[in-house]
């Protein structure tokens, strides 16, 4: 295991300060704990199961009521077409079970302060004394562990001395928590496929030719490559489908464009159509304004259905300004996967958009 490093973020009413952990005053608090890193993971226990499973452990009987009320502000559904998945397959497990939740890929801790018993002893264990102590004193707080017993590996702790405050915690952090979870998943991913390996070949020729980069796994292989002369490219990995396409747009007004949703719109139809050779379904369509690596994007979510056989699914695609080269680029995932659960497959394809970058050119 690495060094261990702390930092702190906490706020109130919207308002957030990054500060080192020992001028930390105000509770509650997120604290950061690092653990092993990319060159010490060969060897080390690796957390099975999926990005969506969660482990919830709670300190004793009177504080699962809670954690069950928490989980359902926190698991959202995500629509694919007509079925919802949940963002998380949660487990609720007493402290007694702890040791099956250090396997889990995510977990969340709840303590109450005082329970005593596995959870607390191994909380104590795991932060340091200064955190310990800000967590004992005021309304408590929320800590977040990195690879605490395996890599790629997510634990929050949220704790307090009494009920009522830790109610109230759980509450107010339920956004904050899933936006952890998710962003560390985005981060875990991309740090398991560089672990498993790249395909620089590929990446050195988009970047030379095309001006941008991503990190494409080495499981993925170019399908296409600016068919007919179309500005685009397709990367796939079967067994089932899932697609990385980007095609891009030229335009005298790059921030004219990014306003036109119906353009857009245009735009993913005809890489559909080209790449795919399918149509886009407009009633499906929902935009918003996300954060893709250093750059503000939009972001559409939507379906689509193939021309050529009976079938479809759903897409998630991000348009990019890039005005330094008079463009609109669309980076669109696609999967096929008929009777199969989604999101864990988009999660990892948008962990792989999650490295794009225009390159200096």
């Amino acid at each position: 295991m690495g060094t261990q490093s702390h930092n702190a973020i906490f706020g109130s009413f919207g308002v957030k300060f990054v500060v080192r952990l020992a001028t930390l005053l105000i509770l509650p608090v997120l604290f950061l704990s690092s653990g092993c890193g990319l060159n010490n993971e060969k060897g080390i226990l690796m957390a099975a199961g999926s990005y969506s499973d969660l482990a919830v452990v709670v300190s004793s009987p009177n504080i699962e009521p809670l954690a069950r009320k928490f989980l359902q502000g926190l698991n959202t559904k995500k629509t694919f077409v007509i079925k919802e998945e949940g963002l998380f397959n949660p487990d609720v497990l007493p402290a007694n079970k702890l040791d099956i939740a250090k396997g889990y890929k995510n977990a969340i801790l709840i303590l109450r302060i005082g329970d005593g018993g596995k959870l607390e002893k191994s909380v104590r264990k795991q932060v340091s004394d200064e955190t310990w102590n800000r967590l004992r004193s005021g309304s408590g707080g929320l800590v977040q562990l990195n690879d605490p017993w395996a890599t790629y590996q997510t634990v929050l702790v949220v704790a307090s001395r009494d009920r009522n405050s830790l109610s109230s915690l759980l509450g107010q952090k339920t956004e904050k928590i899933r936006s952890l979870f998710e962003k560390s998943s985005r981060k875990r991913l991309q740090r398991r496929n560089r672990y498993n390996g790249l395909n620089t070949a590929l990446m050195n020729a988009y970047r030379d030719r095309f001006g941008f980069s991503l990190e494409i796994p080495k499981d993925f292989s170019q399908n296409q490559l600016e068919p007919d002369g179309f500005p685009g490219l397709e990367l796939l990995q079967s067994a089932p489908s899932r697609g990385v396409s980007i095609s891009w747009l030229a335009t005298e007004d790059v921030s004219w464009l990014m306003t036109q949703r119906a353009a857009l719109a245009v735009m993913r139809q005809n890489m559909g159509e080209k790449l795919h050779t399918e149509d886009v379904i407009a009633e499906t369509f929902q935009w918003s304004e996300e954060k893709l690596g250093e750059h503000d994007v939009l972001k559409l979510e939507g379906a689509w259905t193939s021309q050529r056989f009976a079938g479809g699914g759903a897409f998630w695609c991000y348009f990019i300004p890039d005005p330094k080269n008079n463009r609109v680029i669309c980076l669109d995932l696609l999967v096929y996967a008929p009777g199969m659960d989604k999101l864990a497959m988009f999660r990892a394809l948008d962990a792989i958009a999650g490295t794009f970058s225009l390159a200096d050119r």
